[in-house]
């Protein structure tokens, strides 16, 4: 009997043993209570698993949130339910531009377009100051490095804005209510418009002229500057050849709120005389007048006259070659003699088709 019980207890405690030395193995307390089953560590392998788990120990994540490379060159985020891994996407906007380096972005907004002349020009802080045509209040534009200049169609910079250049500006509203030129477009090439009439009045003081038009018999205003060029039918002229009365034709710049001559033809001139050559093409004897193209210039003028200055009255007609002397009065040009070319004989009663005579 005392035999049967010492091999009970030796083999109590070597169970005692085994049970330690496996709960050893596992990682879990060699002390376990007498009769209580043996359970599985956490994240043990169960089984029917070869090998054993360890537990793993992930790396500590930066300030950013990314977690280290590691050794196989992947990122790794921590061990979801699963065993899968999570990476983390980086953003762009969560890389701003460096103030220092480089300028900001555009404004986000419409642009709106402002014309107008360049009344200063600061080289040195890159801003400008347009005054609108129209004479609205002056607007203080500033330049930097998104800004895009083109003047008369090439790319510059803002040393290629002059004061008094005209220039058209695509403004948008900056930080700091600061208005930001994207594009300034410089345009000093431009082509001129003619106009033809008579002087109403002149304007020394300020440099001005009105001029009723011949055609539309509307006034218009000129300025006259020290580069507005003068001539006249005779020769050279002057700016005090611009008298009232006076004809003369004005080759100028067209702008929104002035137009500048540049160049002035003085045709006629109250009380100079003018010499006409050439062919009638009407003629009313009623009015006693007639329109003449003139050789020199190709131009038409009419000529009034009286019958005592007409040396062949009598040949006087449409088609007829003339030379008139005339003078000029300020409203029209009055003949103190008139030429008539003899006509040749087989012309002598062949009026010309088209053209209109009327004799009293």
């Amino acid at each position: 009997m005392r035999l049967g019980f010492t091999w009970y207890a030796l083999a109590i405690i070597l169970l005692a043993i085994l049970i330690g030395v496996a709960h050893a193995q596992n990682g879990l307390p060699a002390q376990q209570g007498a009769g209580q089953a043996s359970l599985p560590a956490s994240g043990s392998i169960g089984a029917g698993q070869a090998g054993s788990q360890t537990p793993v120990t992930q790396p500590s994540a930066d300030k950013g949130g990314n977690t280290p490379a590691n050794n196989d060159g992947g990122s790794k985020g921590p061990v979801g339910q699963g065993g899968t891994t999570t990476t983390s996407n980086v953003d762009s906007d969560d890389n701003p531009y460096d103030p220092l380096l480089e300028p900001p972005p555009l404004p986000k907004g419409k642009t709106t377009l402002i014309g107008g002349i360049a009344t200063s020009v600061d080289h040195v802080r890159n801003r400008m100051t347009v005054q609108p045509f129209g004479k609205g209040t002056k607007v203080k534009v500033f330049i930097d490095e998104r800004s895009h200049i083109y003047r008369n169609g090439t790319e510059t910079t803002i040393l290629g804005i002059h004061k008094g250049d005209r220039v058209y500006v695509d403004t948008m509203l900056a930080s700091n209510d600061r208005i930001l030129a994207r594009n300034v477009r410089v345009l000093t090439e431009s082509g001129l418009a003619e106009l033809r009439g008579q002087v109403v009045s002149t304007n020394p003081e300020h440099g001005t002229i009105n001029v009723r038009d011949q055609l539309s018999a509307k006034p218009m205003s000129f300025v006259v500057n020290a580069a507005t060029k003068y001539s006249s039918t005779k020769g050279g002229a002057t700016v005090s050849d611009l008298q009232p009365g006076s004809m003369i034709d004005v080759q100028f710049s067209p702008r929104r709120d002035q137009a500048i001559a540049q160049e002035i033809k003085v045709l006629a001139k109250p009380g100079d005389d003018y010499i006409f050559s050439g062919v009638i093409t009407n003629l009313n004897m009623r009015t006693s007048s007639f329109f003449l193209d003139n050789k020199s210039d190709d131009e038409s003028y009419e000529v009034h006259f009286s019958r005592d200055a007409v040396s062949n009255i009598s040949a006087l007609r449409v088609g007829a070659d003339v030379t008139a002397r005339t003078v000029f009065d300020g409203k029209q040009y009055t003949a103190s003699n008139v030429h008539v070319e003899k006509p040749e004989p087989s012309d002598t009663n062949q009026p010309q088709s088209g053209q209109q005579s009327e004799v009293q």
